[in-house]
């Protein structure tokens, strides 16, 4: 279980407080207008930015005092921060191993992410071979491969056409019944998903000192 109390996050003379939990299997959808610190939310929950007070506890413990590697999150910025100098198939073996080496077991591993995500025909195509929304989906596959209970979505269909977007959200329900994956998911698109959201937590643009939550 994901508990997230009083979570102070200062930014640029700007303040918020975030409450909320989030169980396993769950999907939480946060939404709101450029501004009001979604995306810093997520940035500091998987250790990129720091937090200025409170806790963020899994099964627990607080994970704040964690370096990134060591949080049960497994982040995908709306960029997709694909490593330009690396094929499609090399950015998702950083995925499953932070060498990149993978064993056998884990070749096949990358080989189905990339069957379900349809990327199988770009693998050895550098990201910037590859169109918009086929770069996000390797990101998006190798969000996945980290294995991560927590997933930490920023827009992650904001470069596929509708039909796609759908599709997106079909990989992200299937992930969270068949791992149990908990899932953040910030969007713009909330008519798109929010049939599919355990819960949705609105935001507004920050102006002073904001709460959020529970």
């Amino acid at each position: 279980m994901l508990h997230v109390d009083d979570l102070l996050i200062r930014q640029a003379g700007l303040c918020w407080q975030w409450n909320f939990s989030l169980a396993p299997g769950e999907l939480l959808v946060i939404h709101g207008p450029s501004g009001a610190g979604k995306t810093t939310l997520l940035e500091t929950l998987a250790g990129l930015r720091p937090a200025a007070g409170g806790a963020v506890r899994w099964a627990g413990r607080d994970v704040l005092d964690l370096a990134p590697a060591r949080r049960p999150f497994a982040l995908m910025c709306q960029s997709g921060n694909l490593f330009d100098h690396l094929t499609a198939r090399q950015n998702l073996a950083f995925g499953v191993s932070p060498t990149g080496r993978l064993s056998a077991e884990q070749k096949v591993q990358v080989e189905a992410a990339a069957r379900r995500f349809g990327i199988t025909e770009v693998l050895a195509q550098l990201p910037g071979e590859l169109s918009g929304g086929q770069a996000q989906r390797v990101a998006l596959a190798r969000t996945f491969l980290q294995g991560k209970p927590v997933l930490l979505l920023d827009e992650p269909f904001a470069s596929l056409d509708p039909a796609m977007r759908e599709e997106g959200m079909r990989w992200v329900n299937q992930m969270r019944r068949e791992h149990d994956t908990a899932v953040i998911l910030v969007t713009h698109h909330v008519s798109e998903v929010e049939a599919d959201a355990t819960r949705m937590l609105a935001c507004e643009a920050a102006s002073g000192q904001r709460d959020f939550g529970d």
